[in-house]
């Protein structure tokens, strides 16, 4: 399946021009959300876009979305193969020099690429990055288009044979990976960060919550040596066991994760009319 893209009103062929003061390009100024699609339904759509509104209105920026929803569904009616990947990015759009300008109106690109189960469940190495969660600030809590930071820690675990980077705050607590939520299981009880650790919300966190008893509470490094389990989640690739921090390995109840990645898998079932793991079969 070849990408399918639309921007600002129209789907696009070609390669896009780019208004070269946009504040997206220039200054990551905007937001984005990437969600799985099954079946030409992109999963959890509706707490997504809640929280690209509830993003844009912290930064001040229009969300439009009946424009979102209609440009969404203009893609999906082009894709070719049932299942992919669909990524929303709103800037503030073209504007003035300087960091407290308005833009002119805000630019909206929808993408959809293909999909790959491939990293489903697939067991993950972490490496502890240098750089610190600043728990203070609320785009610790947004899914902005800046993301340096994550792409250093990314780009650090890498090198060191990691699969992904953890991020600390400022008061040496979890905070959560470059591109997942973390939660721990010890005694039959599973436990995430915090927001106020300074965590991005996700949508597979949350969706997982409300399946199950976990808890928000501060979690500390020695808490992974001590749980029976660590695990990520994120809205792409589910669930995924962690074995290795810093190259020690972590106690792996494989069995109890799957069943955790059970639930999500009948959750998506249930919206989508296809178990994640069977999509690419079709």
């Amino acid at each position: 399946m070849t990408a399918v893209v639309w921007c600002n009103g129209t789907l696009v062929a070609q390669l896009l021009s780019l208004d070269p003061t946009d504040r997206g390009l220039l200054l990551g100024d905007g937001l984005f959300e990437t969600l799985a699609v099954f079946n030409h339904m992109p999963i959890w759509q509706r707490d997504h876009l809640a929280r690209l509104a509830a993003g844009a209105a912290l930064l001040g920026i229009d969300c439009d979305l009946s424009l979102i929803e209609s440009a969404v569904a203009s893609v999906l009616g082009e894709a070719a193969h049932p299942h992919g990947i669909l990524r929303i990015t709103l800037t503030r759009g073209p504007g003035v020099r300087g960091l407290a300008a308005d833009g002119k109106s805000p630019s909206l690109l929808v993408t959809l690429a293909p999909w790959s189960a491939g990293t489903l469940f697939t067991p993950v190495k972490l490496t502890t990055s240098p750089i610190r969660r600043n728990e203070t600030s609320p785009a610790s809590r947004l899914k902005t288009l800046s993301y340096a930071d994550n792409i250093l820690a990314a780009r650090e675990a890498a090198a060191a044979g990691g699969d992904d980077a953890l991020f600390l705050n400022g008061k040496g607590e979890i905070a959560a990976t470059t591109i997942a939520n973390l939660f721990i299981l010890r005694n039959g009880r599973l436990a995430t960060p915090p927001e106020s650790a300074g965590i991005l919300p996700g949508i597979a966190r949350k969706t997982l919550m409300a399946l199950t008893d976990a808890e928000e509470r501060p979690i500390a490094p020695a808490d992974l040596l001590q749980a029976d389990a660590v695990f990520l989640t994120n809205s792409l690739r589910l669930v995924r066991p962690v074995h290795a921090l810093d190259g020690t390995a972590l106690n792996r109840d494989d069995a109890a994760v799957a069943r955790v990645f059970e639930k999500l898998c009948q959750s998506i079932a249930e919206e989508s009319g296809i178990d994640p793991r069977k999509a690419d079969a079709l």
